[in-house]
């Protein structure tokens, strides 16, 4: 009924951008590593054994600043490469300690199809982690602006909602498919709001399957955005950007997960 997990994502990413470069041909940065660790401990309300049909998990953990924050990768300049930090974007980390609120819940609707819900909430009170942005050495764009010279620690959340199917029980493979929100918002919770983000959200349809073997417990989804929406940060607002509300959205996600229960 009372558990403790500890989560360790690894991942990879790219960004092909013309604004980070000499505005004129695109390129793409990348990197990829090890991210920030979690550590979340989980309650169900009611008793396991007397509710195996339906129930509700309440989450409460924390997030420490493993990732690397500062990753760089070239800039190509009017002037020739510049080894420049990469977007937030696809930092492995936030440089940032972060709390985190979970809920989850599900129901059985017929012998091997239940509905779920599952949604967390990252609380970053940390407001700036120090590391320039791509472009924060360029006063033109900048407009010396804190907003857009320095990396914030945002908030983060994300929602899911769907069905899973039981397939082949004798080897726990169960489909899924359920639609995904998740963004960035512009004010977080705690903390100051300064520093370059980029607010807005996603919503994706998300197609997946787990197994559970024993103490084994293996996940793949692929959400694929159906609908993208992008926020004016702080720093538009202030100096009324006319790319305020412009952001880049990835078309889908591969998202992998192993799980081994003690």
């Amino acid at each position: 009924r009372l558990s403790l997990s500890l989560g360790l994502p690894i991942g990879y990413g790219t960004r092909s951008t013309y604004l980070e470069h000499d505005g004129v041909k695109r390129h793409t940065m990348q990197n990829g590593g090890v991210g920030d660790l979690r550590l979340m401990g989980h309650l169900w309300i009611l008793d396991p054994d007397t509710h195996p049909d339906h129930n509700i998990q309440l989450g409460l953990g924390l997030k420490g600043p493993t990732g690397n924050y500062q990753a760089k990768d070239y800039s190509y300049r009017p002037s020739g490469r510049v080894l420049r930090p990469v977007d937030p974007t696809i930092q492995s980390g936030d440089g940032g300690w972060g709390i985190f609120l979970s809920a989850q819940a599900f129901q059985k609707v017929f012998t091997s199809t239940s509905i779920y819900f599952q949604g967390t909430y990252l609380s970053n009170p940390r407001e700036m982690n120090g590391t320039q942005t791509p472009f924060g050495d360029i006063p033109a764009l900048t407009g010396g602006d804190i907003g857009y010279i320095i990396d914030s620690v945002p908030d983060q959340y994300v929602a899911r909602l769907g069905v899973t199917h039981t397939i082949w029980p004798e080897q726990g493979l169960s489909a899924t498919l359920g639609v995904r929100a998740e963004g960035v918002p512009v004010r977080d919770l705690l903390g100051g709001s300064q520093g370059y983000r980029l607010p807005g959200h996603a919503v994706s349809i998300e197609p997946g399957f787990t197994i559970g073997l024993g103490k084994n417990f293996f996940e793949l989804t692929v959400p694929i955005a159906a609908y993208r929406y992008a926020s004016k940060s702080l720093a538009d607002k202030r100096t009324n950007s006319p790319v305020g509300g412009i952001a880049t959205f990835a078309d889908f996600q591969i998202i992998t997960s192993y799980s081994y229960r003690f």
